[in-house]
Protein backbone atom coordinates (compact mmCIF):
# COMPACT_ATOMS: atom_id res chain seq x y z
CA UNK A 1 0.00 0.00 0.00
CA UNK A 2 1.19 3.72 -0.93
CA UNK A 3 0.86 6.19 1.76
CA UNK A 4 1.27 9.68 1.22
CA UNK A 5 0.94 12.82 3.02
CA UNK A 6 0.19 16.30 1.62
CA UNK A 7 3.55 17.75 1.89
CA UNK A 8 4.82 14.86 -0.17
CA UNK A 9 1.39 15.26 -2.91
CA UNK A 10 3.29 17.35 -5.27
CA UNK A 11 5.62 15.06 -5.67
CA UNK A 12 3.06 12.49 -6.46
CA UNK A 13 0.79 14.43 -8.20
CA UNK A 14 2.93 16.48 -10.81
CA UNK A 15 1.66 19.47 -11.32
CA UNK A 16 -1.85 19.23 -10.07
CA UNK A 17 -1.86 20.03 -6.61
CA UNK A 18 -0.14 22.65 -4.82
CA UNK A 19 1.16 23.54 -1.27
CA UNK A 20 -0.16 25.34 1.44
CA UNK A 21 1.07 28.91 0.77
CA UNK A 22 3.17 31.39 3.54
CA UNK A 23 2.68 34.84 4.00
CA UNK A 24 6.07 36.13 2.19
CA UNK A 25 7.37 39.62 2.55
CA UNK A 26 8.06 41.60 -0.50
CA UNK A 27 6.62 41.71 -4.13
CA UNK A 28 5.73 37.40 -3.87
CA UNK A 29 2.28 36.24 -4.50
CA UNK A 30 2.14 33.16 -2.35
CA UNK A 31 1.09 29.70 -3.96
CA UNK A 32 -2.10 28.75 -2.29
CA UNK A 33 -3.68 32.50 -1.74
CA UNK A 34 -3.26 32.86 -6.04
CA UNK A 35 -5.56 30.06 -6.13
CA UNK A 36 -8.01 30.91 -4.31
CA UNK A 37 -8.48 34.70 -5.05
CA UNK A 38 -8.48 32.72 -8.73
CA UNK A 39 -11.68 30.60 -7.92
CA UNK A 40 -9.35 27.92 -8.87
CA UNK A 41 -11.24 24.42 -7.07
CA UNK A 42 -8.74 21.10 -7.73
CA UNK A 43 -11.49 19.09 -6.04
CA UNK A 44 -13.40 19.60 -8.75
CA UNK A 45 -10.85 19.15 -11.98
CA UNK A 46 -10.99 16.25 -13.43
CA UNK A 47 -7.22 14.55 -14.31
CA UNK A 48 -6.54 11.44 -16.19
CA UNK A 49 -3.51 9.99 -13.89
CA UNK A 50 -1.99 7.79 -16.55
CA UNK A 51 -0.38 11.18 -17.67
CA UNK A 52 1.46 11.67 -14.43
CA UNK A 53 3.33 9.05 -14.25
CA UNK A 54 6.82 9.49 -14.60
CA UNK A 55 8.30 9.51 -18.22
CA UNK A 56 10.87 7.48 -19.40
CA UNK A 57 14.32 9.60 -19.62
CA UNK A 58 18.07 8.45 -19.68
CA UNK A 59 18.39 8.65 -15.96
CA UNK A 60 16.85 9.49 -12.63
CA UNK A 61 18.04 10.96 -9.43
CA UNK A 62 15.81 11.49 -6.24
CA UNK A 63 18.24 13.62 -3.67
CA UNK A 64 16.03 12.79 -0.55
CA UNK A 65 15.97 9.31 -1.48
CA UNK A 66 19.43 9.56 -1.90
CA UNK A 67 19.39 7.14 -4.99
CA UNK A 68 20.06 7.23 -8.85
CA UNK A 69 19.58 4.92 -11.33
CA UNK A 70 18.94 3.74 -14.81
CA UNK A 71 16.34 1.79 -16.63
CA UNK A 72 17.26 -1.00 -19.00
CA UNK A 73 15.70 -0.09 -22.53
CA UNK A 74 12.96 -2.89 -22.59
CA UNK A 75 11.50 -1.22 -19.19
CA UNK A 76 12.08 2.35 -20.74
CA UNK A 77 10.24 1.13 -23.84
CA UNK A 78 7.02 0.04 -21.65
CA UNK A 79 6.78 3.02 -20.13
CA UNK A 80 6.93 4.68 -23.18
CA UNK A 81 4.18 2.62 -24.63
CA UNK A 82 2.00 3.27 -21.42
CA UNK A 83 1.91 -0.29 -20.30
CA UNK A 84 4.20 0.07 -17.80
CA UNK A 85 3.44 3.61 -14.96
CA UNK A 86 6.70 4.18 -12.90
CA UNK A 87 5.17 6.20 -9.79
CA UNK A 88 6.69 7.24 -6.29
CA UNK A 89 6.02 6.96 -3.25
CA UNK A 90 6.92 8.17 0.14
CA UNK A 91 5.50 8.82 3.81
CA UNK A 92 7.47 11.27 5.77
CA UNK A 93 9.28 10.86 9.35
CA UNK A 94 7.38 12.92 12.39
CA UNK A 95 9.86 15.47 12.29
CA UNK A 96 9.15 16.46 8.68
CA UNK A 97 12.63 16.54 7.48
CA UNK A 98 13.36 12.81 6.55
CA UNK A 99 12.04 10.28 4.86
CA UNK A 100 10.43 7.17 6.82
CA UNK A 101 10.53 5.85 3.62
CA UNK A 102 10.88 6.70 -0.05
CA UNK A 103 11.06 4.30 -3.42
CA UNK A 104 9.50 4.52 -7.48
CA UNK A 105 7.52 1.53 -8.28
CA UNK A 106 6.77 0.28 -11.48
CA UNK A 107 3.17 -0.92 -12.37
CA UNK A 108 1.16 -2.59 -15.17
CA UNK A 109 -1.54 -0.80 -16.55
CA UNK A 110 -4.93 -2.03 -17.96
CA UNK A 111 -6.40 -0.12 -21.30
CA UNK A 112 -9.31 1.00 -19.42
CA UNK A 113 -6.48 1.92 -15.83
CA UNK A 114 -4.76 4.00 -18.50
CA UNK A 115 -8.14 6.20 -20.16
CA UNK A 116 -9.65 6.31 -16.74
CA UNK A 117 -10.37 10.12 -15.52
CA UNK A 118 -10.36 11.25 -11.85
CA UNK A 119 -10.75 14.23 -9.31
CA UNK A 120 -7.33 15.90 -8.39
CA UNK A 121 -7.54 14.78 -5.17
CA UNK A 122 -4.75 12.69 -3.46
CA UNK A 123 -7.08 10.38 -2.12
CA UNK A 124 -8.69 9.05 -5.55
CA UNK A 125 -5.35 8.78 -6.95
CA UNK A 126 -3.93 7.10 -4.24
CA UNK A 127 -6.70 4.86 -5.11
CA UNK A 128 -6.16 4.15 -8.49
CA UNK A 129 -2.33 3.68 -7.93
CA UNK A 130 -2.95 0.51 -5.60
CA UNK A 131 -5.55 -1.17 -8.49
CA UNK A 132 -2.75 -1.54 -10.73
CA UNK A 133 -0.70 -4.09 -10.83
CA UNK A 134 2.73 -4.20 -9.20
CA UNK A 135 6.08 -5.15 -11.06
CA UNK A 136 9.07 -4.10 -8.85
CA UNK A 137 10.06 -1.15 -6.17
CA UNK A 138 13.37 0.50 -5.91
CA UNK A 139 13.39 2.31 -2.60
CA UNK A 140 14.85 3.14 0.92
CA UNK A 141 13.53 2.14 4.10
CA UNK A 142 13.77 3.06 7.60
CA UNK A 143 15.64 0.02 9.61
CA UNK A 144 12.48 -0.62 11.50
CA UNK A 145 10.28 -0.83 8.65
CA UNK A 146 12.35 -3.55 7.17
CA UNK A 147 9.34 -6.31 8.23
CA UNK A 148 6.82 -4.48 6.80
CA UNK A 149 8.31 -4.02 2.81
CA UNK A 150 5.56 -6.62 2.07
CA UNK A 151 3.15 -4.43 2.86
CA UNK A 152 4.36 -1.02 1.53
CA UNK A 153 5.78 -2.15 -1.54
CA UNK A 154 3.47 -4.65 -2.71
CA UNK A 155 5.98 -7.00 -3.41
CA UNK A 156 6.89 -10.38 -2.15
CA UNK A 157 10.66 -11.07 -3.34
CA UNK A 158 13.40 -8.33 -1.60
CA UNK A 159 16.95 -8.07 -2.16
CA UNK A 160 18.89 -5.59 -0.16
CA UNK A 161 21.36 -3.45 -2.15
CA UNK A 162 23.19 -1.35 0.77
CA UNK A 163 22.50 1.19 3.64
CA UNK A 164 23.05 4.95 4.29
CA UNK A 165 25.72 6.57 5.46
CA UNK A 166 24.71 6.66 9.09
CA UNK A 167 23.38 2.79 8.81
CA UNK A 168 19.80 4.04 9.58
CA UNK A 169 17.89 3.46 6.33
CA UNK A 170 18.54 0.30 3.91
CA UNK A 171 18.31 0.32 0.65
CA UNK A 172 15.80 -2.70 -1.24
CA UNK A 173 15.40 -3.54 -4.96
CA UNK A 174 11.93 -5.76 -4.97
CA UNK A 175 9.72 -7.25 -6.85
CA UNK A 176 5.99 -9.73 -6.87
CA UNK A 177 6.84 -13.24 -7.18
CA UNK A 178 3.43 -13.99 -9.60
CA UNK A 179 4.19 -11.01 -12.08
CA UNK A 180 5.02 -11.15 -15.57
CA UNK A 181 9.01 -12.80 -15.24
CA UNK A 182 10.09 -10.53 -18.26
CA UNK A 183 8.95 -7.38 -16.48
CA UNK A 184 10.76 -8.86 -12.89
CA UNK A 185 13.96 -9.34 -14.91
CA UNK A 186 14.28 -5.67 -16.36
CA UNK A 187 13.40 -4.52 -12.69
CA UNK A 188 16.76 -6.87 -11.71
CA UNK A 189 18.36 -5.22 -14.27
CA UNK A 190 17.87 -1.66 -13.06
CA UNK A 191 21.56 -0.38 -12.61
CA UNK A 192 21.64 1.91 -9.65
CA UNK A 193 24.24 4.56 -7.22
CA UNK A 194 23.42 5.47 -3.56
CA UNK A 195 24.18 8.73 -2.08
CA UNK A 196 24.35 10.81 0.85
CA UNK A 197 20.33 11.24 1.69
CA UNK A 198 19.62 15.21 1.50
CA UNK A 199 16.66 16.00 4.49
CA UNK A 200 13.24 16.72 3.20
CA UNK A 201 12.01 19.83 4.56
CA UNK A 202 9.86 22.91 3.50
CA UNK A 203 13.31 24.44 2.70
CA UNK A 204 13.52 22.16 -0.16
CA UNK A 205 17.31 21.49 -1.27
CA UNK A 206 19.99 24.04 -0.31
CA UNK A 207 23.24 25.07 -1.51
CA UNK A 208 25.66 22.56 -2.43
CA UNK A 209 22.76 20.10 -3.56
CA UNK A 210 22.55 18.57 -6.92
CA UNK A 211 19.51 19.47 -9.39
CA UNK A 212 20.09 16.17 -10.95
CA UNK A 213 18.99 14.95 -13.99
CA UNK A 214 15.79 16.41 -15.60
CA UNK A 215 14.56 16.03 -19.27
CA UNK A 216 11.57 18.58 -20.15
CA UNK A 217 10.34 20.93 -23.10
CA UNK A 218 10.51 24.46 -23.16
CA UNK A 219 7.17 26.26 -24.40
CA UNK A 220 8.19 26.09 -27.49
CA UNK A 221 8.80 22.98 -27.67
CA UNK A 222 12.38 22.64 -27.40
CA UNK A 223 14.15 19.68 -25.30
CA UNK A 224 16.41 20.29 -22.48
CA UNK A 225 18.35 18.50 -20.08
CA UNK A 226 20.14 18.77 -17.11
CA UNK A 227 23.11 19.70 -19.27
CA UNK A 228 21.68 23.12 -20.31
CA UNK A 229 23.73 24.40 -17.22
CA UNK A 230 27.00 23.35 -18.59
CA UNK A 231 26.41 26.53 -21.11
CA UNK A 232 27.59 28.94 -18.36
CA UNK A 233 29.18 29.45 -15.31
CA UNK A 234 26.19 30.36 -13.45
CA UNK A 235 22.52 29.93 -14.13
CA UNK A 236 20.05 32.19 -12.90
CA UNK A 237 16.89 30.38 -12.29
CA UNK A 238 13.40 32.62 -12.60
CA UNK A 239 10.27 30.53 -11.61
CA UNK A 240 7.59 32.32 -12.56
CA UNK A 241 3.69 31.50 -13.15
CA UNK A 242 1.27 34.14 -15.67
CA UNK A 243 -0.70 34.94 -13.00
CA UNK A 244 1.86 36.77 -10.88
CA UNK A 245 1.76 40.64 -11.74
CA UNK A 246 5.34 40.93 -9.88
CA UNK A 247 6.24 38.29 -12.11
CA UNK A 248 5.16 39.36 -15.17
CA UNK A 249 6.64 42.81 -14.42
CA UNK A 250 9.75 41.80 -13.82
CA UNK A 251 10.66 39.68 -16.87
CA UNK A 252 11.30 42.37 -18.87
CA UNK A 253 13.90 43.46 -16.65
CA UNK A 254 15.16 39.85 -16.99
CA UNK A 255 15.14 39.99 -20.95
CA UNK A 256 17.84 42.60 -20.37
CA UNK A 257 19.71 40.90 -17.65
CA UNK A 258 20.19 38.09 -19.78
CA UNK A 259 22.06 40.21 -22.83
CA UNK A 260 24.16 42.03 -20.58
CA UNK A 261 25.14 39.51 -18.83
CA UNK A 262 26.70 37.20 -21.95
CA UNK A 263 29.69 38.65 -21.41
CA UNK A 264 30.45 37.57 -17.83
CA UNK A 265 29.23 33.68 -19.02
CA UNK A 266 25.81 33.77 -16.95
CA UNK A 267 22.55 32.92 -18.38
CA UNK A 268 19.03 33.36 -17.66
CA UNK A 269 16.21 30.08 -17.73
CA UNK A 270 12.77 30.75 -16.99
CA UNK A 271 10.83 27.91 -15.40
CA UNK A 272 6.51 28.71 -15.87
CA UNK A 273 4.64 27.04 -13.46
CA UNK A 274 1.07 27.26 -14.65
CA UNK A 275 1.35 25.83 -18.05
CA UNK A 276 1.30 22.42 -16.68
CA UNK A 277 4.36 20.12 -17.56
CA UNK A 278 6.87 18.27 -19.74
CA UNK A 279 4.40 15.31 -19.50
CA UNK A 280 0.76 17.00 -19.54
CA UNK A 281 0.86 20.49 -21.16
CA UNK A 282 -1.51 22.99 -20.56
CA UNK A 283 -2.51 25.13 -24.03
CA UNK A 284 -4.14 27.94 -22.48
CA UNK A 285 -1.07 28.52 -20.07
CA UNK A 286 1.41 27.58 -22.84
CA UNK A 287 -0.26 30.21 -25.13
CA UNK A 288 -0.02 33.23 -22.18
CA UNK A 289 3.32 32.42 -21.82
CA UNK A 290 4.61 32.72 -25.33
CA UNK A 291 2.63 35.60 -25.21
CA UNK A 292 4.47 36.86 -22.86
CA UNK A 293 7.95 36.39 -24.07
CA UNK A 294 7.14 37.76 -27.07
CA UNK A 295 6.14 41.23 -25.35
CA UNK A 296 8.69 41.01 -23.09
CA UNK A 297 11.41 40.07 -25.74
CA UNK A 298 12.90 37.90 -23.58
CA UNK A 299 15.43 35.50 -25.55
CA UNK A 300 15.98 33.06 -23.14
CA UNK A 301 14.22 29.74 -22.97
CA UNK A 302 10.76 29.11 -20.28
CA UNK A 303 10.61 25.64 -19.11
CA UNK A 304 8.28 23.78 -18.45
CA UNK A 305 8.64 22.15 -14.76
CA UNK A 306 9.44 18.48 -15.61
CA UNK A 307 7.47 15.16 -14.06
CA UNK A 308 10.39 15.08 -11.01
CA UNK A 309 10.16 18.80 -10.67
CA UNK A 310 13.97 19.18 -11.04
CA UNK A 311 13.76 15.82 -7.96
CA UNK A 312 11.48 18.18 -5.81
CA UNK A 313 13.72 21.50 -6.03
CA UNK A 314 10.62 23.09 -7.63
CA UNK A 315 7.98 21.53 -5.35
CA UNK A 316 8.94 23.59 -2.14
CA UNK A 317 8.26 26.72 -3.72
CA UNK A 318 5.88 28.35 -1.69
CA UNK A 319 5.59 31.85 -3.31
CA UNK A 320 6.21 33.47 -6.97
CA UNK A 321 8.90 34.53 -8.26
CA UNK A 322 11.17 32.46 -6.62
CA UNK A 323 14.97 32.79 -8.11
CA UNK A 324 18.00 30.33 -7.23
CA UNK A 325 21.14 30.40 -8.82
CA UNK A 326 23.31 26.54 -10.40
CA UNK A 327 26.78 26.69 -11.50
CA UNK A 328 28.11 24.47 -14.45
CA UNK A 329 28.04 21.06 -12.58
CA UNK A 330 24.40 21.38 -11.79
CA UNK A 331 24.77 22.53 -8.13
CA UNK A 332 22.68 24.81 -6.18
CA UNK A 333 24.86 28.19 -5.24
CA UNK A 334 24.38 30.99 -3.18
CA UNK A 335 20.69 31.98 -1.76
CA UNK A 336 17.68 31.55 -2.92
CA UNK A 337 15.50 35.08 -3.77
CA UNK A 338 11.68 35.15 -3.05
CA UNK A 339 9.70 38.15 -5.04
CA UNK A 340 10.73 40.46 -7.92
CA UNK A 341 13.47 42.93 -8.44
CA UNK A 342 14.76 45.89 -10.44
CA UNK A 343 17.52 45.56 -13.14
CA UNK A 344 19.79 47.16 -11.10
CA UNK A 345 19.32 45.20 -8.32
CA UNK A 346 19.53 41.79 -9.99
CA UNK A 347 22.60 43.26 -11.58
CA UNK A 348 24.31 43.91 -8.08
CA UNK A 349 22.80 40.33 -7.06
CA UNK A 350 24.85 38.57 -9.77
CA UNK A 351 27.75 39.98 -9.27
CA UNK A 352 28.02 39.02 -5.67
CA UNK A 353 26.81 35.81 -6.48
CA UNK A 354 29.73 35.22 -9.18
CA UNK A 355 32.15 36.32 -6.84
CA UNK A 356 31.02 34.20 -4.32
CA UNK A 357 31.39 31.60 -6.54
CA UNK A 358 34.56 32.31 -7.42
CA UNK A 359 35.75 32.17 -3.93
CA UNK A 360 33.93 28.85 -3.10
CA UNK A 361 36.08 27.08 -6.07
CA UNK A 362 39.24 28.63 -5.40
CA UNK A 363 38.80 26.88 -1.78
CA UNK A 364 37.87 23.55 -2.88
Amino acid sequence: MIKMNKKISLWIMTGVLALGGISVTGSAVPVKAAKEKSGEKESEKKIRPSDLVLAAQESYSYADMGLSFELPQFLLDKMDKKEIAMLPGAEVAPDGNSLKYGFVSWRTMTEEQKEAEISADTGKYTEWVENLGVVGCLGVYQKELEKDLDKITGCTEHEMIGTSEDGAYSYYLSTKKDADAELVKAIEEITYEIKPMVSYNSEGMKAGDSIGSFSTEDINGKEYTEKLFQEADLTMVNVFATWCGPCVNEIPYLAELDKKMEEKNVQIVGIVMDAGNADEKDDEGIKKSQTLQKKAKAEYPFLLPDSGYMNGRLSSIQAYPETFFVDKNGNITGETYSGARSLEEWEEIINTELENLEIAQEEE
